[in-house]
């Protein structure tokens, strides 16, 4: 006679086995999300692509420093949610950008909004 496993024993182990979304994603502990930095902007390129996109710019702060940044943003399917697309921002457009530095002192951050010249603020909704 076969052995048999029962039909329980095997919902548990391939819920065991099964990954989870959201373990297969990096957080965002680089990152220090009780500080925001804003900086005067000037945007060099702007990467759509998964999973997140990437603005590029030199980016001068309060005390007149330049220096190349890059803003990761939320997922492109949020992003698309928040009226964002792959022309949403050209290289060349002045703005300034708000975002969460990253802890080791690097000229990355997570983007938290983008705000345009015209008044628009072009949102991240980050989880």
């Amino acid at each position: 006679m076969p052995y048999r496993i029962p039909k329980a024993l095997t919902a548990l182990l391939l819920c065991g086995i099964q990954p989870l979304p959201s373990a297969a994603h990096h957080g965002t502990a680089a990152y220090d999300r009780s500080a925001t930095v804003s900086l005067d902007a000037l945007v060099t390129a702007f990467d759509w692509e998964n999973p997140h996109a990437l603005v590029h710019f030199t980016g001068t702060d309060a005390r007149g420093s330049e220096r190349r940044w890059t803003a990761e943003t939320a997922g492109l399917v949020l992003l698309v949610r928040a009226g964002w697309n792959r022309q949403t921002l050209e290289t060349g457009v002045r703005c300034t950008i708000v975002g969460y530095p990253a802890r080791n002192g690097s000229a990355t951050m997570i983007l938290e909004r983008v705000e345009l010249p015209d008044g628009r603020i072009l949102g991240n909704y980050l989880p």
